[in-house]
């Protein structure tokens, strides 16, 4: 049998104590019973922002947030931040007569 439980919680992505995951996960379990699909009724009735559950790593993991996420930054570009250059000196091409 292995030390570790199948139930886990991470709390703004820290790790909770075995028994203190089971705990909650225990709470969760009885609240999902009674109000089926609710996790955003429990996550406001916890104090939470958010409790996502998910599997990881063979586990059953909640995934709670008490506070907002920070925003995701967007992706950079490419060339380096600038934007690609058009040919002819950035210039739109007027037509193709005479080529």
């Amino acid at each position: 049998m292995s030390d570790r439980s199948n139930l886990a919680v991470s709390i703004d992505g820290a790790p909770l104590p075995d028994e203190e995951a089971r705990d909650l996960w225990t709470r969760f379990s009885r609240y999902m019973d009674e109000h089926r699909g609710d996790t955003a009724g429990f996550a406001r009735e916890s104090g939470y922002v958010s409790v996502t559950p998910t599997f990881e790593r063979g586990r059953a993991l909640l995934v709670v947030r008490t506070t907002e996420a920070p925003p995701e930054k967007p992706a950079p570009r490419a060339s380096g931040g600038r934007p690609a250059r058009r040919r002819g000196g950035g210039k739109p091409e007027r037509g193709r007569r005479g080529r």
